[in-house]
């Protein structure tokens, strides 16, 4: 049996509480007592109990599809607003342009969107790689330390990382050199004896980096609009199922309801029968 029901308001599938009354179930058992003496175990009563149960139990069960129906509606709605907000932003821009979290409205709800249905943040993976080995060269060292550049970890892919990015440093330790970049500090230039940093360097070049990964990329942005629609796909497949789901419950509520409700009246019908002799 399908049943024709309209789920664009989930909250109003269910009817109210679909309980049969039982008062006709005790009215008839009242009026055997009165004709002969003893009450008579129905079978029709017994099945109409177990028919009002089971239509109270399939209406839980359609409560609680129909609460996880609101639920997906509301994170399709989210990652809506998420799309809208990042959209706006990056209007006329292209790919290659960076924008700062700033630009976006709400972000920081944005970020947490995405965090929550596994959505990978748009933030450099390479630069966070090369942050995390500078962080490890100075780890426990003092800051006037002199780390020999050739010792880092990885130091030829750090350096083109940083490079990549523009990442300078103002060495204002090595007052001599105030315009070195960073390509400079972290590379081995024979022509200035440039061996060894000192670890406060590599932490201002730890620190501007992190600076940098504040930008994103439009590109970068666009993949997240693709990856919280799939998301939004996949929450619309979803709740499409679990409204078949709602209606087959609803389905089965009504014919379990009136399946009691019959059964109650041809119990009825046998007990006065009985009176009657």
């Amino acid at each position: 049996m399908t049943s024709n029901v309209n789920l664009g308001n989930p909250s109003q599938v269910l009817p109210e509480e679909t309980e049969v009354d039982q008062s006709q179930a005790s009215k008839t058992a009242k009026s055997n007592n009165n004709a002969g003496g003893e009450a008579i175990t129905s079978v029709e009563l017994m099945f109409a109990k177990l028919q009002n149960d089971l239509a109270i139990e399939n209406r839980e069960y359609a409560k609680t599809k129909i609460d996880g129906i609101k639920e997906k509606q509301r994170q399709a709605k989210e990652m809506s607003d998420a799309i809208v907000a990042i959209r706006s932003a990056i209007t006329d821009l292209k790919d290659d342009d960076k924008i700062t979290p700033e630009k976006i409205e709400k972000f920081d709800e944005i970020k947490a969107i995405c965090e929550k249905h596994g959505i990978e943040l748009p933030f450099p993976k390479d630069l966070e790689n090369a942050i995390n080995t500078l962080k490890q060269t100075i780890a426990g060292k003092k800051p006037g330390d002199q780390i020999l550049v050739s010792g880092i970890k990885d130091i030829n892919n750090v350096r083109s990382v940083l490079r990549g990015y523009g990442i300078n440093a103002t060495t204002k330790h090595y007052p001599n050199y105030t315009n070195i970049s960073t390509r400079d500090l972290l590379a081995i230039n024979k022509g200035v004896g440039w061996k060894h940093v000192s670890c406060n360097d590599i932490q201002e070049i730890i620190d501007n980096a992190v600076s940098t990964t504040k930008w994103l990329k439009v590109g970068t942005l666009k993949d997240i609009i693709q990856s919280l629609q799939d998301k939004q796909s996949v929450i619309g497949s979803d709740t499409q199922q679990d409204m078949i789901f709602v209606q087959d419950f609803m389905s089965k509520v009504s014919s379990y309801s009136q399946g009691a409700i019959s059964a109650i009246g041809k119990s009825g019908d046998v007990l006065t029968a009985v009176a009657r002799g």
